[in-house]
């Protein structure tokens, strides 16, 4: 093994479209749940931006799983690639829960989904830490 090796225990380096799939979809979130706010506080034409931004981040997610596939097979953190792939399911419900009215559900998984993606790039840190 040569010095340019890493060690047998380290995977391939996160890759980038990873990295920022995911902080794309923090930030359309978490701009969502502040038109989620104003929503529930009257702002009922805001709706159609909020829902925009529903399928925007979703997309951003989607985009991150399947590099999280990609980077998992190459050997990268099976936990992570399972909770990036968990990230746009739980986002494809959420957009089911919107569309059927169930509001009260919608909000709360709207919350988890946020504070899941907020961790999915702790976890990638840690694992770029891992391949270094």
């Amino acid at each position: 093994m040569s010095s340019s090796d890493p060690p047998p225990e380290s995977g391939p380096t996160v890759p980038a479209v990873l990295t920022w799939g995911t902080w794309i979809a923090v930030v359309l979130v978490a701009a969502q749940l502040v038109l989620g706010i104003l929503m529930l506080n009257g702002s009922w034409s805001l709706i159609d931006a909020h829902a925009g931004l529903g399928y925007a981040a979703t997309l951003a997610a989607a985009v991150a799983a399947v590099s999280a596939i990609v980077w998992k097979r190459r050997g990268g953190a099976t936990g992570v690639m399972a909770h990036a792939v968990s990230m746009p399911i739980l986002m494809i419900i959420q957009i089911g829960l919107g569309s059927a009215g169930i509001k009260w559900v919608h909000v709360v998984l709207g919350v988890l989904i946020l504070l899941g993606l907020i961790g999915l790039p702790m976890s990638l840190r840690s694992a770029s830490r891992k391949s270094a």
